[in-house]
């Protein structure tokens, strides 16, 4: 298997996102702070943003991992019964 680069770029709405350094494809990940935020934080944003994105590929690699563990098992049916509302997470 091929390793895939990635890349941490600002984009032009100021959301912050996470692509494939070999692609013009949509970014994988975005992260979008309010105004306010931005203000209280500054330069430190996109520091935060790194955080937020190596958290959620760390996530996202625990998941593929657990699939192949439970591979046969309903873990992809249960993703596609998802609803379309946002979830809650407290």
């Amino acid at each position: 298997m091929s390793d895939m680069f990635l890349e941490i770029i600002e984009l032009d709405d100021g959301q912050i996102a996470l692509k494939r350094a070999d692609s013009d494809d949509e970014p994988i990940m975005r992260i979008s702070f309010s105004e306010s935020v931005r203000e209280q934080l500054e330069e430190e944003c996109i520091d935060v943003a790194k955080v937020m994105l190596t958290a959620g590929i760390h996530m996202i690699s625990d998941l593929n991992i657990k699939a192949a563990e439970t591979e046969g098992s309903d873990f992809d049916a249960d993703l596609d019964d998802v609803d379309s509302q946002p979830r809650v997470i407290h």
